[in-house]
C-alpha cells in the first residue's frame, strides 16, 4: 500500500522558507523545545498510527471478531483521477485526507470542510485540533505548507514547510513535527510561532524523547530529553544516539516497551529492525522478510508485521525481544498497515483487482474474517467497536 518514490541525496537539508511569514523565526534547536507526547482520548484514532509513538495499538477499541456488517459512512467529492484517502478520528470530527481533505462531524452529516487538493499528512493534537500538510492546488510546483485549524475549523496558522516531499507528521503536546525527504525534521510551535529543525524525516515521540528515522548518514536517531535548567539554558535538541541506517527506505518508527522498531522497503528486500530506546544498540540482527516490511503494530514485546513481496505476502507476530516469529499467515495479496486492539489484529492489503482487509486473533494467528474491495485501500482505524477503512474516495465502517 505505501508508495515509495523518494530518491534523496544525503545532506543536512534546506532551511524553512521564510516567504511572507517572517514572524516565524528558524532555530537550529530551541531553548524551550519540549518532546512531550500525550495519550489519545478513548474513542479516537487521532494520528496515522494512533499515538505519537506510532504504536498502531488502540487500547480502548474492541474491533469485531465475528464476520462484521458494513456500510459506507461517506464518499468524498473529488476531481482527483485516483483518489486516495486515509481516516482519522478526533474527539469531535472524522477526517479523510490524502489526495484531498474532508472533515465531518462525529455524529454524521455533511462535510464541514472540504478541499480538493493534495493533503499528504494530517493529525489531531491533544486539544482535538487538526494539523495538516497541504499543497497549493493552483501551483503544483509550490512547496507544501503546514496548516492548522482552530476549534471552529477555521485556518489558525500556515507555515511554509520548505520541503517538496513531506514524509511524516507527529503532533506533540505543544509542537508539530514534520519531516521531509531531505532528511530534515521541522518542529513548529503554533502558539508562539517558534520553530526549529533537526535531522530525521519520520518522527515519533515517547517518554520525553524525540526519535526520527531516515536522518542523513545516521539512519535512526534519538534526541535527549530536556528538563529543568537544560531546557531553559541550552540550545538543542542534542543528539542522544544514532543507530545507523537500515537497508532500504524506512517506514515510520514505533516506540514501545523500551524499543524502537521499524520496517523498510527495498527492491532487493526490506528488513525489520529493533534497537534499544535508551542506547540505540541493536537488539538482534535485522530480519529480511520481504520487499515491503511494515513497521509492526506494537503491544509490549509483541510486534505484528505485514509484508508485501510482489503479488503475495504474509502477516506475522514476532517476539520483539528476540526477533523470532511466533506465528505466520502466508497470503496471496500484498499485506500492509497492521493495527491492533483488544487481542484482534486487522491488516489491509492489495490485490491486482482491489483491496483486502483481514482480522486475526492476535495470540494464535487464526483468521477471523476477510473483506474484499474493488478499490485500492488507503488506511485503517480501530475506534470503539468499529473498523474504519478507506477505499478510493469512500469511508467504510465494519462493526
Amino acid at each position: 500500500m505505501p508508495s515509495i518514490t523518494r530518491r534523496r541525496a544525503l545532506g543536512t537539508g534546506a532551511a524553512l522558507a521564510a516567504g511572507s511569514y517572517a514572524a516565524y523565526r528558524l532555530h537550529r534547536g530551541a531553548t524551550d523545545a519540549t518532546f512531550d507526547a500525550w495519550t489519545p482520548e478513548p474513542g479516537t484514532w487521532p494520528l496515522p498510527r494512533y499515538d505519537p509513538a506510532n504504536t498502531a495499538h488502540n487500547p480502548n477499541a474492541s474491533p469485531p471478531r465475528e464476520s462484521p456488517t458494513s456500510r459506507v459512512v461517506t464518499s468524498v467529492s473529488t476531481a482527483t483521477e485516483r483518489p486516495r484517502f486515509a481516516p482519522l478520528v478526533g474527539p469531535d470530527h472524522v477526517v479523510t485526507y490524502g489526495s484531498g481533505l474532508a472533515v465531518y462531524p462525529r455524529g454524521g452529516g455533511d462535510a464541514v470542510r472540504e478541499r480538493d487538493a493534495a493533503t499528504p499528512l494530517a493529525g489531531f493534537g491533544p486539544d482535538g485540533r487538526l494539523h495538516t500538510v497541504v499543497r497549493d492546488p493552483t501551483d503544483v510546483d509550490a512547496p507544501a505548507a503546514v496548516v492548522g485549524f482552530d476549534a471552529d475549523r477555521r485556518e489558525a496558522y500556515r507555515v511554509p514547510l520548505g520541503a517538496d516531499h513531506p514524509q511524516g507528521l507527529i503532533v506533540g503536546s505543544r509542537e508539530v513535527y514534520v519531516g521531509g525527504e531531505d532528511g530534515t525534521l521541522r518542529a513548529i510551535d503554533p502558539a508562539s510561532g517558534r520553530r526549529w529543525r533537526a535531522d530525521g524525516a519520520l518522527p515519533a515521540l515517547a517518554d520525553g524523547r524525540l526519535y526520527a528515522a531516515d536522518a542523513p548518514l545516521d539512519g535512526t536517531v534519538a534526541y535527549a530529553e530536556r528538563v529543568g535548567v537544560d531546557r531553559r539554558l541550552s540550545v538543542g535538541p542534542k543528539r542522544a544516539w544514532s543507530a545507523g541506517p537500515a537497508s532500504g527506505f524506512p517506514h515510520r518508527p514505533a516506540v514501545a516497551d523500551g524499543r524502537v522498531v521499524l520496517g523498510t522497503y527495498a527492491d532487493g528486500g526490506g528488513v525489520l529492525v529493533a534497537v534499544d530506546a535508551d542506547s540505540g544498540e541493536r537488539l538482534w540482527d535485522p530480519r529480511p522478510l520481504g520487499t515491503d516490511v511494515s513497521t509492526p503494530a506494537v503491544v509490549g514485546d509483541r510486534g505484528y508485521v505485514a509484508v508485501g513481496a510482489g503479488a503475495a505476502g504474509f502477516v506475522a507476530r514476532l517476539d520483539l525481544s528476540t526477533g523470532e516469529t511466533r506465528w505466520r499467515d502466508d497470503v496471496d495479496w500484498s499485506a500492509s498497515a497492521p493495527v491492533v486492539a483488544d487481542g484482534t489484529l486487522v491488516v489491509a492489503g492489495e490485490r491486482v483487482d482491489g483491496g483486502v482487509v483481514r482480522a486475526y486473533d492476535a495470540a494464535t494467528g487464526d483468521a477471523l474474517w476477510t473483506q474484499t474491495f474493488e478499490e485500492r485501500l488507503s488506511g485503517l482505524a480501530l475506534v470503539e467497536n468499529r473498523v474504519l477503512v478507506t477505499a478510493g474516495a469512500s469511508l467504510y465502517e465494519f462493526r
